[in-house]
């Protein structure tokens, strides 16, 4: 694999191959029918942890963490540090009862991670965001923009939790519909 399309301290997608990766998904499931869904998962306090631990240890956290998000994903999922403190996950095929599923077990696994050069008593944390559209009803930056919502939505929960952003949320709906019909 080309090492540039790699971040490397995690052996993550870098952000941008990984836009051009799901944009090609999103293509493929708006052409052939079917949901898609992406999470954006944030290490809670991962400012304060760095300040107090150094970089170093946050890139260990961040590498640490993306070989255990590693491990609860499908071949067809698509990892990516997404930016310096966030870690983009599109599942591919996902419906919301899937995607969460998926949340909450990263978020559990978040709190059993040990990093070297963390004090033993750090306790982890993550706030997780999800959004899930049917990619022909919606552009893929209304998924990207939903699942940063949520995310800022967990984060404002006092983080430690998983928030969905509602599904389909802005597709117009169909004349002669009271009540938003259904894809």
């Amino acid at each position: 694999v080309d090492a540039g399309l790699r971040d490397a301290d995690t052996g993550m997608f870098r952000r941008g191959p990984f836009l051009v990766l799901i944009e090609r998904e999103w293509a493929r499931a708006a052409r052939y029918g079917g949901a898609v869904a992406l999470l954006l998962v944030e290490i809670d306090r991962l400012r304060s942890l760095t300040d107090a631990a150094g970089p170093v240890v946050a890139d260990a956290l961040l590498a640490g963490l993306a070989r255990d998000v590693g491990k609860r994903l499908r071949g067809a999922d698509l990892l990516a540090r997404y930016d310096d403190a966030q870690l983009a996950i599109f599942l591919p095929e996902a419906d919301p009862t899937g995607a969460l599923d998926v949340a909450d077990r990263i978020r559990e696994g978040v709190e059993k991670l040990t990093i070297p050069g963390l004090p033993a008593e750090t306790r982890l944390t993550a706030s997780l965001g999800v959004a899930v559209m049917r990619p022909a009803s919606q552009p893929l930056a209304a998924l990207l923009a939903d699942a940063a919502s949520a995310t800022a939505t967990a984060r404002q929960a006092g983080g430690n939790c998983v928030r969905i952003a509602p599904p389909d949320r802005r597709r117009p709906v169909p004349r002669g519909s009271s009540s938003g019909g259904h894809a």
